[in-house]
């Protein structure tokens, strides 16, 4: 388990600045030679490297298990000849 550890943490380098307030703590900061954050990949213009269409399909599935949590609970407060419609619904959502 060290050994996962170790190799898990090696890219993992820095230093972050935290602000502490009556028992809270913010994150006022942070450096590190190896983040992924690079300010010339930080537009959401025409590049190679972010598809504005992408967030679509991104929110859809993010969104997913609270769709599905919200049918559910439909399904389980229709009344007794109702619930089969539900069913349905939750079907086409898992084909989406």
């Amino acid at each position: 388990m060290d050994a996962l550890v170790d190799v898990t943490q090696q890219q993992v380098t820095g230093e972050v600045k935290f602000k502490l307030y009556k028992g809270n703590y913010s994150v006022a900061g942070r450096r590190s030679a190896h983040s992924l954050y690079d300010e010339r990949f930080v537009t959401f213009g025409e590049d190679d490297v972010y598809d504005q269409a992408d967030a679509a399909g991104f929110i859809r599935l993010y969104g997913l298990p609270m769709r599905v949590a919200a049918l559910k609970a439909r399904e389980a407060s229709a009344p007794a000849g109702r619930a089969a419609e539900y069913g349905h619904v939750l079907a086409d959502v898992a084909a989406d």
